[in-house]
């Protein structure tokens, strides 16, 4: 059993507060948040505190969760390191590659470990997609297509700074771009074009990858669109003989996910296969997967360290072509 001190309590916040909630290895024993508890029942469970410091000092507490915004993330986790406490951090891990190599020493340094969120590597739909590439079905990847576009976050402003949030490119961009070199591996160049919110975070992004191996990938992603447009992710994976295509419309974000629009389909031989799913929530099988990790003694295999930091150096190339309106190579970083 290890115990939680959840750092945060908005959006991200509940969604693992939730997910702890439903497993057997893991107790939220404090929680520090600086809008207070949300309401009496909460507060009779959980434990309330009003200084991290008062967190960190609880020697109760095994694993910080982290699930702030962006720009705080390096100091919480220098601070939980220092204290001796194993770190959960939601994604993006923080929002520049130098911030991420003083992380790491320092988490190093303390021999604690860190897990990052990168939840869409378990998510059910991008599970399956990842099985299907390490087989026949889907081996030999050309060309990928993906989508994630919904409106700017309802219930902060803090998206709206790109040195808060690193806007829609370190907040959605992040998940394809990520979950694409887990799947194609090192990425030659990036060609990237897109526009700026009034407060200059890039709001719409539209990038192009060529991989090593010579596969492409046409990624978008935006925080920009209308009222009422729901938030749509979509994965198309294309070989010279099938397609994988998965298409997802929800609400204002991913809440009644599995009521959303749902379609996964794979094409071949002329053929068109549903591909079912299950229901399973990704941040439940995130968060058990980093705690047993701990528990077992076992190295992170899903979301090694290397990963995150590599997919924040693909982060950054893509920043350097939109602002300069050139490609970017990747070969000698």
């Amino acid at each position: 059993m290890k115990n939680i001190g959840l750092v945060g309590l908005g959006f991200i916040g509940n969604k693992h507060l939730e997910a702890y909630k439903h497993m057997e290895n893991a107790e939220v024993k404090a929680i520090y948040t600086r809008n207070g508890r949300k309401d009496d029942a909460e507060a009779l469970t959980y434990h309330f505190v009003k200084e991290y410091d008062e967190l960190l000092a609880n020697k109760e507490i095994d694993i910080v969760d982290i699930c702030l915004p962006s720009y705080l993330h390096e100091d919480y986790i220098l601070k939980a390191a220092k204290a001796g406490k194993h770190i959960i951090c939601e994604k993006p891990l923080t929002l520049t590659v130098e911030s991420a190599h003083r992380i790491l020493q320092e988490v190093n340094r303390n021999q604690v470990k860190l897990f990052v969120g990168h939840v869409l590597r378990f998510w059910p739909e991008y599970e399956i997609i990842k099985s299907y590439s390490e087989s026949d079905l889907l081996r030999t990847i050309e060309v990928i297509h993906a989508k994630r576009i919904g409106q700017s976050p309802a219930w902060s402003n803090w998206f709206q700074f790109p040195e808060k949030s690193g806007g829609a490119l370190f907040d959605l961009h992040i998940h394809d771009i990520d979950f694409i070199s887990y799947l194609l591996g090192k990425v030659e160049s990036v060609y990237a074009v897109g526009t700026k919110n009034s407060y200059g975070a890039w709001d719409h992004v539209m990038t192009t990858l060529t991989f090593q191996n010579q596969s492409k990938a046409f990624v978008e992603a935006s925080q920009k669109m209308p009222k009422g447009y729901p938030f749509t992710m979509s994965f198309r994976a294309q070989t010279s003989q099938s397609v994988l295509n998965f298409h997802l419309v929800a609400g204002e974000n991913i809440e009644n996910i599995n009521n959303s629009e749902h379609q996964f389909w794979y094409y071949v031989h002329q053929k068109k296969i549903p591909i079912p799913s299950d229901s399973s929530d990704p941040f439940q099988k995130e968060l058990s997967y980093f705690v047993n990790c701990l528990e077992n003694g076992e190295e992170n295999q899903v979301i090694p360290n290397e990963d995150v930091l590599y997919t924040l150096q693909i982060l950054e190339a893509i920043e350097r072509s939109l602002e300069t309106k050139s490609e970017i190579k990747l070969l000698n970083e």
